[in-house]
This record gives structure tokens, sequence and C-alpha cells, in this order.
């Protein structure tokens, strides 16, 4: 008897880790369902209209407003920034209930090889550059630009599908933008990109200046239940040029083709300092940088010249946590 109470000392113990566990999954999820507000960015309320992209009619750059029902407003670009020339068009329909990407290229010439042909999408907030040029009417408490150490606690939350023909899916992604000074009108190194993947498929870790800086825990909702993702992490230290501005890359391990997904942006933005420094970058500052603007949209490259893929987009919602 007594040679077995150290077992069911042991077994007691395991069990009590277990249960904690859960229970912590359970007050994590609980709170963020019962602690939040919850603001709707799109659907909006707009009538149905289509926005195209094509080279034909020289209107890659197509813009247009989209209306919230909170009171904000999203822009909306086909954004063709590496397509030279093409054929066929990029339709963004937005209907009542969700906006529907149908990407129908052929006989594309790029500008830049190996590269992305386009990211066609949405954009809240302030982008003084091409293509957006623009400030969004904006929520209260995420007016922006914003210092990220001042970022309220708050979940971005989309929910979509992609589909594929022919051509790839580099990524379906949040592209945001951080800067010193927000009214800059042209990006250069010292500025950021980050880029959030929820579904993708380029593989950065065999992609030339690409560092991989290790992975980042980050709580993240998936269809209802938030799980501790660890996300891999990548900085190119300059794009494109030596005077080119800093890509983060934050990749998720499940590569979501459909889903209701959240992240915690400013969660985001305000721990991943320590990551771009092993990149050998050291002017990341939470308490000078600002974040201008959250884009959400899918990057694609064409398959000898043809691209026939898209996305819907159901909603995209802004929880913030008390």
């Amino acid at each position: 008897m007594n040679k077995l109470i150290p077992i069911f000392v042991v077994v007691i113990i395991v069990l009590g880790i277990i249960v904690s566990i859960e229970f912590g999954k359970f007050h994590q999820n609980a709170s963020l369902t019962r602690s939040t507000e919850r603001f709707t960015l799109f659907p909006a309320h707009n009538r149905p209209f289509s926005v195209l992209g094509n080279y034909s009619s020289n209107s890659a750059d197509a813009l247009a407003i989209l209306n919230s029902s909170t009171n904000a407003t999203l822009m909306v670009s086909p954004f063709l920034w590496n397509i030279g020339y093409a054929l066929g068009n990029v339709n963004m329909t937005i209907n009542i209930n969700y906006l529907h990407v149908a990407i129908n290229l052929s006989q594309i010439s790029k500008i830049s090889s190996n590269v992305v042909d386009g990211y066609p999408g949405l954009m809240y907030g302030q982008e003084l550059w091409w293509p957006f040029m623009y400030r969004t009417t904006q929520l209260q408490f995420l007016s922006l630009p914003m210092i990220v150490l001042r970022l309220p606690n708050f979940y971005s939350i989309l929910n979509y599908s992609v589909y594929l023909i022919n051509g790839s899916i580099d990524d379906f992604s949040y592209d945001i933008w951080l800067s010193q000074n927000p009214n800059i009108t042209s990006l250069q190194y010292g500025d950021f990109e980050i880029m959030i993947w929820m579904y993708w498929n380029e593989n950065l870790s065999h992609t030339p200046y690409f560092i991989y800086v290790g992975n980042m825990s980050i709580p993240t909702l998936i269809n209802g239940k938030i799980e501790n993702l660890s996300w891999e992490v990548y900085v190119l230290p300059r794009t494109g040029s030596a005077n080119g501005w800093t890509g983060v890359y934050f990749l998720s391990p499940l590569k979501e083709p459909k889903a209701e997904f959240g992240v915690p942006i400013g969660y985001i933005l305000k721990n991943m300092g320590s990551y771009i420094e092993k990149a050998g970058v050291n002017i990341y500052n939470v308490n000078t940088y600002y974040l201008d603007a959250i884009q959400v949209g899918m990057e694609f490259s064409d398959n000898q010249g043809t691209a026939i893929m898209g996305y819907y987009l159901y909603s995209w919602q802004i929880w913030l946590l008390s």
C-alpha cells in the first residue's frame, strides 16, 4: 500500500496540471468573449458594386470607399503594383454580406521578376503614399496613426476563404505599416512593413536575404477558440535596395485557407522588438513608432503569365478587450 502512495501522488499532480491548463484555456476564451466590445468594419453599409483592376483600360489602381456600420471607412484597391501588362481583370465585388475578389489575368508581364504580382485588398488607417494616399474615417479608440505603445488591447478578426485555380497564392495576410513620421509620402529605411500571414505558401526559409529570428507565441483566435500558437518570424532588413524599408513577417503554423481568424495586433507590435534586433536592425522603439495603417489582402503570383484565383471576405471585426 505504501508503495502505491507515491504513484497516487504523481497521478494527482498530473491531473492537477491538466485541469489547470484546461481551466486556463477556458478562462482565456471566456474573458475574450465576455469582456469585449465588438466593432464591425466589414460588411459595410453600401449598395453592391464592383472595382475593376485591368490594364486594357488603364485602371489598375482603381480605388473605392466602404462605409462600415461603425461610421468608420475602408479603402479598396486591386493594387496590381508589379504588373506591367496583362489581359483580363481583378474584379473586387462588394455585396451586402461579403467581398469577393476574383483574379482572372493572362499574358502577365511583370515589372520586377521573383516578386508577387499584386495585393488586392482593403486599407484602414492612413497611407499618404501610392496607391491609397488617403486617411480613412476611423474608430475613436483606434484612430491611426497612433504611437505603438499607446495601442489598446484588441483583436482584429477576419472571416475569410481563399481558392486557387491557376497560379499561386503567396499569402492571405495583414500588411501593416509603421513609421516615425506619419505624414511621409514615400517609404524608406527606418519604416517598417509588418506582414501577418494566416494562409501562405511562400517558403521564406529558402528565400535570399530573409533572416529567420525565432518563433513568437501569439494567443490566436481560431474559429471561436484561443490557441497559443508558435509563429515563425522572419526579418528582411532592407526591401529592394540599400535604402529600402524593413520587413517583418509572422507565419502562422496552421496555414488556414478558410477560417475565422483573429490576432492581437497591438500585442505583436509591442513585443517584436527583440526579434528585429536579432537581424541587426536596432532602430525600432514602441515609444517613437506610429502604427499608420492596416491592410488586409492576398499576395498572388502567376503561372507562366496566368493567374486565376481569389478570396471571399465575409467579415472584418475589431474586438476591444477591457
